[in-house]
């Protein structure tokens, strides 16, 4: 299958992004990067925020397919206990640096976080869960802390660290946290 001019553009976007961050994103960087003209690039993304809200928009697409795949189905095709292990497995993989970029970004812009919330609204635990359960949403915080931990502790967990800390987790889920909210269906 061959790759669209626009993905390929975000591909080179996102790594200037991952490599030199985010302020480092120019019509110019990425014509440079790309091999493309600027008016082509115009094209495309028409302002730097089109081309930001696209960035956000493919790396939460990104995201839900990796969330379906570990899943076997989309959210409303599986089972609240599937979505929590899939968004859980996939959260605690390391960010790149262009997601933890793009994602810290957005949480201030609604038009930019909207593709990320539209996934994790699908997929996550719900922030109501708080009052309803609140170790069910302690897990997802455990999720968010391993997805950027490697990022904030200058200590990057080895694969098989990572491996046995999100199977554990999930043991714990299965254990002692999904028992307690069926208990309160």
């Amino acid at each position: 299958m061959r790759t669209n001019k626009k993905h390929q553009l975000l591909t080179f976007a996102i790594a200037i992004v991952e490599a030199k961050g985010l302020d480092a994103l120019t019509y110019d960087s990425l014509a440079q990067a790309s091999g493309f003209s600027k008016s082509g690039l115009i094209y495309h993304f028409p302002t730097r925020d089109a081309l930001l809200l696209d960035i956000n928009t493919h790396l939460a697409q990104c995201w839900e397919e990796e969330m379906i795949a570990y899943a076997g189905g989309r959210a409303e095709e599986v089972s609240f206990h599937t979505r929590v292990h899939a968004c859980f497995s996939t959260m605690s993989a390391s960010a790149t640096r262009a997601e933890l970029r793009m994602s810290l970004d957005a949480a201030t812009n609604p038009a930019m976080s909207s593709p990320w919330l539209e996934v994790f609204d699908r997929w996550g635990v719900p922030v109501k869960m708080v009052e309803e359960n609140p170790d069910l949403y302690l897990f997802q915080i455990l999720a968010d802390g391993l997805w950027v931990h490697d990022h904030i502790n200058g200590v990057k967990l080895s694969p098989t660290q990572r491996t046995q800390l999100i199977e554990r987790a999930l043991a714990i889920f299965d254990e002692y946290i999904e028992p307690k909210t069926k208990e309160k269906s």
